[in-house]
C-alpha cells in the first residue's frame, strides 16, 4: 500500500521495466532458442515465422519502455506528494 501511494505511476513503471524483462522471455528468447536447437531449413515457414516474432519481439521490447516512460512522465508532471487527485 505505501509503494501504491508514494509512485501512483506505478502502472507506468511495470510497462516500463516489463518491456525490457516479459518481451524477450516471452516473444523472441524463446523463438532463438527454437532455431538453434531445431536447425530448420533457411527461408522455410516456420523459420520465418521465428524471425518475424523475434523481430516483433525486439520491437515491443523497444516500444514498451518508451510508452511506460511518457506514461511516468505524464502522471508525474501533476503529482502532488500523497494528495489524491480524481484520475477524470
Amino acid at each position: 500500500m505505501f509503494i501504491g501511494i508514494t509512485f501512483p505511476f506505478f502502472d507506468g513503471l511495470l510497462g516500463f521495466f516489463g518491456g525490457f524483462g516479459f518481451a524477450p522471455t516471452t516473444y523472441f528468447i524463446p523463438c532463438i532458442i527454437w532455431l538453434i536447437m531445431r536447425k530448420p531449413a533457411k527461408y522455410s515457414l516456420s523459420w520465418l515465422m521465428n524471425w518475424c516474432f523475434i523481430i516483433i519481439g525486439m520491437l515491443l521490447m523497444l516500444v514498451s519502455p518508451i510508452g511506460g516512460l511518457r506514461q511516468i512522465i505524464l502522471d508525474a508532471s501533476k503529482y502532488k506528494f500523497y494528495s489524491y487527485s480524481d484520475p477524470a
